[in-house]
């Protein structure tokens, strides 16, 4: 951890884009442009800046501006996509021959690091915030960000939650403490259990519910935290909870489902979206090497085309649904999964149609997400009426048959089958216990990767590990 704070929390660039940086570069800039984190926060205003801050980080390439998105959908994508590009860090990751050195792993671990801290230095210095509605409010919303990228590290550095193993399975450092001076940022931290960083991260969240207002624009509110809380019970497996966080957000939230699941992709803050990355075309995660448009579309200029789709995982859809394809161009399709154009790819090729733009907004927790997990809780609670139901009102609005039966597997397929593409896969794969399946291109043979196996899990980056003696390493790295 000492190498992660120590380069980033000294200096804070202050305004809406107020981020960390990780570059030892920024500690030579001057003010206006910095200035020190132990006297940065001194005003309601700077306070407010920093919160704002929060947001702008999570645009972040390393974050939810490309790789919490795009890693856990390659990293368990076998079968479901193909990597064309150039990068190796990401066809290690889909042929797990990842090391410790890989790039991904590295900067994805640091950035949410630097949001962490970010979370903890607002916290600290809420002591100037006057206005208890507004110390409230960003003491939530700080709480949240901390919250959800401890569950994003946890997931993806630490074993799957096990309630059997977690309280001696290795997730990540906690950092609750903000770190103002090279000294405090020099303190090494070893990884907590699985099961203290789920009990923090659920701590967060609940006292993030209470703090935060029911709306709070395009920021995070309370319905937020209890759609995040909702995902996190049920990684956990304690699908109870999580079905009851999910009905509640249904039900008292005021979102609705969007007309069709390409609105919530082509149009900004959808009745659907309960938190979604605010990006134009000015900013954004979009350049030459990241971005989710730059990797996944492929539009005749636009998109490096770097992520294919399968055709076999496009086949899971019926004809009738529009998540599916039609086998048309991007400018011809009525459907969601469309034929590539661009110059720099060998023609005919799937490609989703779900980031099409640089500057678009990024989707991450919507509605039709609480209603799969409310349909699985109730499923497993024996209330297969009531599962059934759920996983038909998201059917019918892509035009899907209806199912007259449901199993455990049909919520699954479901979720897959609604979620593509957004992260969600490699999660619901490790839950669930259920391994990867797929035909191996070269040859022909069936390939199958147990959910359980250690190379599906991130290994904690080697710089890290090299400066903090009391991180351990991930097996097989």
């Amino acid at each position: 951890m000492k190498t992660i704070l120590s380069r980033s929390v000294i200096a804070l660039t202050l305004g809406v884009a107020f981020t960390l940086s990780s570059c030892e570069k920024q500690l030579d800039l001057e003010p206006p442009q910095s200035v020190d984190a132990a006297t940065a926060l001194d005003s309601e205003s700077k306070v407010g800046s920093a919160v704002l801050g929060l947001y702008a980080k999570f645009d972040d390439p390393s974050l939810y501006g490309t790789q919490l998105i795009l890693i856990p959908d390659i990293l368990g994508g076998n079968g479901v996509v193909a990597w064309q590009g150039s990068f190796t860090t990401y066809r290690d990751l889909l042929n797990r021959t990842t090391t410790n050195l890989n790039g991904l792993a590295e900067s994805t671990w640091r950035g949410a690091y630097q949001a962490i801290n970010q979370a903890n230095l607002v916290i600290n210095a809420l002591g100037v915030v006057e206005s208890r509605q507004l110390k409230a409010q960003y003491e939530g919303e700080a709480r949240f960000v901390r919250a959800d990228m401890l569950f994003e590290l946890v997931r993806l550095y630490g074993k799957q939650y096990n309630a059997s193993t977690a309280s001696s399975d290795l997730g990540v450092p906690i950092s609750l403490t903000a770190n103002q001076t090279q000294e405090e940022a020099a303190t090494d931290l070893p990884r907590a259990t699985v099961a203290e960083v789920y009990a923090q991260v659920i701590t967060d969240l609940q006292a993030a519910i209470t703090l935060l207002p029911e709306d709070n624009g395009f920021r995070a509110s309370s319905y937020t935290a209890k759609a995040l809380l909702a995902r996190v019970y049920l990684q956990q497996g304690n699908r109870d909870a999580a079905g009851a966080q999910a009905d509640e957000v249904i039900k008292n939230s005021g979102k609705a489902l969007s007309p069709t699941l390409v609105a919530v992709f082509r149009n900004r803050n959808s009745a659907e979206s309960l938190f979604e990355i605010q990006q134009n075309d000015q900013n954004n995660a979009g350049t030459a090497n990241n971005g989710l448009a730059t990797l996944y579309a492929n539009i005749d200029q636009l998109g490096r085309g770097d992520v294919r789709v399968t055709e076999d995982f496009a086949a899971q859809y019926e004809d009738s649904d529009v998540r599916g394809t039609d086998f048309e161009t991007f400018n011809l399709t009525r459907k969601l999964i469309y034929v590539g154009t661009g110059p720099t790819r060998a023609p005919d090729l799937l490609r989703s149609g779900k980031w099409v733009s640089y500057g678009q907004n990024i989707p991450v927790i919507r509605l039709a997400e609480m209603y799969l997990i409310r349909a699985e809780a109730a499923f497993y609670a024996g209330n297969q009426s009531a599962a059934l139901a759920d996983v038909n009102t998201i059917r019918a609005r892509s035009g899907a048959t209806p199912l007259t039966t449901i199993t455990a597997e049909d919520i699954l397929r479901e979720r897959q089958l609604e979620l593509a593409f957004e992260g969600v896969r490699l999660h619901d794969l490790k839950r669930t216990g259920t391994s990867i399946v797929y035909t191996n291109a070269s040859n022909g043979a069936t390939v199958t990767v147990a959910s359980d196996s250690p190379r599906l899990v991130l290994p904690i980056p080697q710089r890290e590990i090299n400066v903090n003696p009391l991180l351990v390493q991930n097996p097989s790295y």
